[in-house]
């Protein structure tokens, strides 16, 4: 089974499905997804943290915005997450379509989504601390 590819001078290959194309493919998209569900996550929180779901520590319920700086922490967390998603993948892809081995991760996805582990626990830490 072949996949066919457009390339930038809009003529058409194809890629052959030899040992473990497809299966490279299916990965990419896996953690596309998977970085983007993480993302719709953080929003969720996000957006609970504004509406006050009991998040919001209890010394900052009566400000105005007593919950706007954390979510907005993990808003841009959420960003964060789609675009080391969004590398990962277009890094991945081209890899793949070159035939170069990709088993190595990019250093800068691994450096964005360590940015992002350390907000969600830094965010638990800080409500646990506040409640």
């Amino acid at each position: 089974m072949s996949t066919t590819v457009t390339s930038p001078s809009s003529s058409s290959y194809f890629i052959p499905n030899t040992g473990s194309t497809a299966r490279d493919y299916c990965m990419l998209e896996r953690n596309l997804l998977s970085h983007l569900k993480l993302a719709l996550l953080l929003s969720i929180l996000s957006a609970s943290i504004i509406l006050r779901a009991r998040l919001v520590p209890v010394a900052d319920y009566d400000n105005e915005d007593g919950g706007v700086p954390l979510a907005s922490v993990e808003f841009a967390a959420a960003v964060v997450c789609i675009v080391a998603g969004g590398w990962e993948y277009y890094q991945g892809y081209w890899d793949l379509k070159s035939g170069r081995a990709f088993l190595v991760a990019p250093k800068l996805h691994l450096t964005l989504m360590t940015l992002v582990a350390t907000t969600v626990f830094g965010t638990a830490i800080a409500l646990l601390v506040f409640d």
